[in-house]
């Protein structure tokens, strides 16, 4: 089975995932040289590219681009290297090895959104002419698809294109916001309706008369990177630069906003290491009392959640790769319906893209108000790092789908996949009806069968909330969003907990750091445990009144009493915290 959302399904028992463990020799290398590249290159100017610096981001760009790590996913006959989705995730977590925010976003930006669109629906014409620039970092790419009155809704918007009366050039006219690397684009990827109605996707350049750049955006973070306002006044552009099909825009759009979730999470993820380095060493070297911080509960508490954060969304980013890299892989990518199933394939994997968002920017969040805390006055002047890493941060919550939206996309394909039976849910539903915890998985020969066990119960208890949803609200579901909310996330806790578990199950042949994951995952398990149980009180209450209420509630207590399942969160929270220290920086890579 290599669909998307397989993990719902596949027991601990009896699933695997990739992990960063399993790196290839070359992922190895790639790693290593975008680490190298960032600590070296890039740390000692972080400053400066916290600041508007159009020089030294193009200069860095182009640096990168000479060691192919603006041209990732590009073809190889256009410049690009062609690597497989994991060495992407490698370069972008990479980049927060400098702490740049800003360069992180300029480089998302181009080599994602801004290229991907050509990658994949471009003509052949379209490759020659800008592939090989934007390889090179030569040329800077956009994407530009915010309207004022057009967000996640990009069905909503009233840029127009009109073909003129030579048939050479389509007229747009219109107004696009939020326009990441606006000031330094050279090129961008726009979307108008033509004569109104259908929606299209446009290659803009230089070249095209009444494309004006507004000034930039005074943004509350990310204030190296920039962010302006497209005008397009009777914007000419040749028809040759028309992106797919007439009409065919909405998809172009929604499609290569996926990779851009994934990809998110990798930056993030990368994000919160760097916080916890900064954190650990700030805590070891800032005396109070007559002892370092670090020695304090309270503080240890705070930098072993960090670690389990880290790791948790580590571990998904990973898997979201590895996944996509195993679909796509029955594909030779020479082979012609390649580039037509490349994005049926990414989509097909939304829940997981969705969720390789939601960990990796809420886990960024969550590290960096620890860091801030941990630096306490220090962490609120601007001298110290973390005071920036607080208002960078901030956006990744609303990029690539606000993390409303993606709880949305991850509750509606479930559905989807539910009725559909494109995984069989409702199978799963029924045999699980009245047994949690099945007999046959033989979960007691595993490795901390007490944790196999949780996250078995889990899964039942997903597929019984899932099941009364449905009763409830039909098809209906996917517009409920009191509802969507608590289900996506018990969906997300689960996650967390199953690719974790088969991670730590995998470690088997690298036994020193199965050890030191022990206490992680331990912690994973009886965190996101207690989220699913509180959302299912939330659901709960959201279904069912009165008496029905009190019986159904007397009905899931009952089951949770049967699990016997009595965590030592603290206890393994001070393992976490010693070994932290001992490292100085985060240790589980």
């Amino acid at each position: 089975m290599v669909t998307g959302g397989r993990f719902l399904v596949q027991p601990v028992s009896r699933g695997k995932v990739f992990f960063r463990e399993k790196f290839s020799e070359e992922q190895r290398m790639l790693n290593n040289m975008v680490q190298e590249f960032c600590k070296e290159r890039v740390l000692s100017v972080a400053q400066e590219l916290s600041q508007f610096n159009g020089g030294l981001t193009r200069e860095i760009l182009r640096e990168m681009g000479e060691l192919g790590l603006v041209a990732v996913e590009m073809p190889e006959s256009y410049g690009g290297l062609e690597l497989d989705k994991v060495s992407t995730l490698i370069s972008a977590e990479g980049l927060m090895a400098s702490g740049s925010a800003s360069l992180s976003t300029t480089f998302l930006d181009h080599t994602g959104i801004g290229t991907l669109p050509i990658v994949w629906y471009g003509t052949q014409a379209q490759q020659q002419k800008y592939l090989p620039k934007m390889a090179t970092g030569e040329w800077i790419s956009s994407f530009a698809l915010t309207e004022a009155d057009a967000g996640s809704d990009v069905t909503a918007a009233k840029c127009t294109a009109v073909l003129n009366k030579e048939g050479t050039h389509y007229i747009l006219n219109g107004t696009k916001i939020y326009v990441t690397n606006g000031s330094w684009a050279d090129l961008c990827i726009t979307f108008a309706k033509v004569n109104g109605k259908q929606y299209t996707a446009f290659i803009l350049d230089k070249e095209c008369k009444g494309w004006v750049v507004g000034p930039e955006e005074n943004k509350m973070g990310i204030k190296g990177s920039s962010t302006c306002t497209f005008f397009l006044e009777n914007c000419l552009v040749p028809v040759e630069n028309i992106l797919g099909e007439v009409g065919k825009g909405t998809a172009i759009a929604l499609n290569v906003l996926y990779p851009g979730r994934y990809k998110l999470g990798a930056v993030t993820m990368g994000g919160s290491k760097f916080a916890v380095n900064l954190a650990v060493n700030f805590a070891l070297e800032r005396i109070q009392f007559a002892r370092p911080i670090a020695e304090f509960g309270m503080i240890k508490r705070k930098l072993a959640d960090m670690v389990v954060r880290s790791w948790t969304a580590d571990t998904m980013i990973y898997m979201v790769g590895g996944m996509l890299d195993e679909a796509l892989a029955l594909i030779p990518s020479d082979a012609p319906e390649y580039r037509i199933a490349l994005p049926r394939i990414i989509e097909d994997h939304g829940i997981e893209a969705s969720l390789a968002k939601i960990v990796g920017s809420e886990s960024l969040a969550a590290n960096v108000d620890d860091a801030v805390q941990i630096y306490g006055g220090a962490g609120f002047i601007e001298d110290y790092p973390v005071a920036g890493m607080y208002r960078d941060e901030r956006i990744n919550r609303i990029f690539e789908g606000t993390n409303e939206i993606n709880r949305l996309l991850i509750g509606g394909t479930l559905l989807k996949k539910a009725l559909l039976e494109e995984l069989p849910l409702r199978t799963m539903i029924l045999q699980r009806r009245d047994t949690w915890i099945p007999i046959d998985l033989d979960l007691d020969a595993l490795s901390l069968p007490d944790e196999a066990r949780v996250v078995e119960w889990s899964r039942s208890a997903l597929m019984h909330i899932l099941n009364e949803l449905i009763l409830a609200y039909g098809q209906d579901l996917k517009n409920e969003q009191w509802a969507i909310e608590p289900l996506a996330d018990i969906v997300i806790a689960l996650a967390n907990m199953d690719v974790g578990y088969k991670r730590y199950l995998g470690l088997l042949e690298f036994p020193n750091k199965q050890s030191l994951t022990e206490p992680v995952l331990r912690c994973v398990i009886a965190q996101n445990f207690q989220d699913i149980l509180n959302n299912l009180s939330r659901l709960q209450g959201l279904l069912y009144s009165g008496k029905d209420l009190v019986s159904q509630s007397k009905l899931l207590n009952k089951r949770i009493q049967e699990l016997e399942y009595y965590p030592q969160t603290i206890h393994w929270q001070q393992k976490i915290a010693a070994q932290l220290i001992q490292f100085k920086q985060y240790y589980l890579d």
